[in-house]
């Protein structure tokens, strides 16, 4: 056991004050949460804004409307390569599970194989098809009448090309439902990100870009997507008593414990299962309580404090990365303004990574491992895709790691980190 500051691998910190916002929001209820709902719809610019336990929950919910609005569709297509909760949340709404393998410089779709997937007899849905009439109309999804939606997923915050992918859905009525989970307070090419799609959601899991312990928010400006929602959120219970003081407990647990001169407890305890990735479609679905609501006073203000230290650090990774004379090392393509919540890093050699993780644990770095296979690697979920290979996508879930960059991430971190990258790739 290092009983020594630890670095936890993400973490978005819970401050006492919010823990007393929050304990006071109780007694204000369904006011709290109006707030917080009319915040989100006015910074996102969007219609409708609901708020769930978390971001799974969050999908599920939106996956059940769909299914309602959409009745003879049943396929979902995802990243190969993406968080387990989105699997999760599929299989918890009894559809099907479509991977897309990966494009091998960048983690999104391989849009190739996507439009390939959407359009087998015209690849590139702009051009005329030769195997048909020239001037013939598409007609909407005509050759994959059961796609209900797209997930395109913000990993780590690095933006899904969205607008590729409207380009390449052109006039159909498959839904793009936007997982921003990883990405609250995001920009790309001047947009929020959770506003490209048709519906978003957000996760305020710990580890996220804003944390309310646990939660999810939903986004939208579609009526008929907004009226399924909230006929399905009435019908999802509150927290109960003891579920809100466990919430609560879990609260002042985190604002203690994440901080890196006490995180080495927690991390010693096996069974609080730290830093694994689980597959479980069965989880709790409750409408979100108003103690998150008020954990997340003042929001806004802490997202953009977030996300300034998160950059910096991003900076400071990425110009040592980039320094290494090695191909063994390498950051993933990203844009230059990406907000990410962890540096997602590509380590090529097996030995050099094993070595680079051995020694995180032992000066407590926080770097880690991320999805630990592809979707269709997923134990509970191989036979569904007996005889499928996703090659982009395994080989993320060999190669990647990540660097820590929240805010508990001292100069004096940066400083042992760099060293110790230095030292095993030389």
């Amino acid at each position: 056991m290092r009983i020594k500051r630890t670095l936890p691998p993400a973490a978005a910190p819970i401050y006492l004050r919010d823990l007393l916002s929050g304990i006071l929001a109780i007694h204000r209820g369904q006011q709290e949460l109006d707030r917080f709902e009319a915040e989100l719809k006015d910074y996102f610019h969007v219609k409708y804004c609901f708020l769930v336990s978390s971001g799974k929950a969050a999908l599920t919910l939106i996956l059940n409307s769909l299914k309602e609005l959409y009745p003879h569709k049943k396929d979902v297509l995802i990243p190969a390569y993406t968080c387990y909760s989105v699997p999760s949340a599929i299989v918890r709404a009894r559809l099907n599970i479509q991977p897309c393998d990966m494009d091998s410089r960048r983690l999104d779709f391989d849009y190739t194989q996507l439009s390939n997937r959407l359009h087998p007899l015209n690849p590139e849905p702009n051009k005329p098809n030769k195997l048909k009439e020239p001037n013939k109309p598409k007609q909407p999804n005509e050759l994959n009448n059961s796609l209900l939606c797209i997930i395109p997923t913000h990993l780590f915050g690095i933006p899904s090309d969205i607008e590729r992918l409207h380009s390449i859905l052109g006039d159909t009525d498959v839904v793009i439902v936007e997982d921003a989970a990883q990405a609250m307070g995001g920009k790309w090419k001047g947009k929020h990100l959770g506003t490209v799609g048709d519906v978003s959601f957000f996760s305020l899991g710990r580890g996220k870009a804003l944390s309310t312990i646990e939660g999810g928010v939903i986004l939208t400006s579609r009526d008929d997507i907004a009226k399924k929602i909230s006929l399905h959120l009435n019908q999802i219970p509150r927290y109960t008593i003891l579920e809100l003081l466990k919430l609560i407990t879990e609260a002042v647990s985190l604002t203690l414990f994440m901080h890196p001169n006490l995180f080495w407890l927690p991390k010693s305890l096996p069974f609080l299962r730290l830093g694994e990735t689980i597959y479980d479609p069965v989880f709790k679905i409750r409408k979100m309580s108003s103690f998150q609501a008020g954990l997340a006073r003042s929001w806004q203000a802490k997202l953009e404090k977030f996300q300034k230290i998160r950059k910096m650090n991003s900076t400071t990774w990425s110009k040592l990365i980039n320094d290494f004379e090695t191909h063994e090392l390498s950051a993933i393509s990203q844009p230059p303004d990406a907000d990410l919540i962890r540096f997602p890093v590509r380590v090529e050699n097996p030995l050099l990574k094993k070595s680079i993780l051995r020694q995180s644990e032992q000066k407590g770095h926080g770097i880690m491992t991320t999805y630990p296979d592809a979707i269709h690697g997923i134990p509970a979920l191989k036979k569904m895709f007996k005889n499928q290979e996703f090659p982009a996508a395994r080989q993320y879930s060999q190669e990647l790691i990540t660097l820590p960059i929240h805010p508990y991430v001292l100069r004096n971190d940066t400083k042992s980190i760099k060293a110790s990258l230095q030292q095993r790739t030389q």
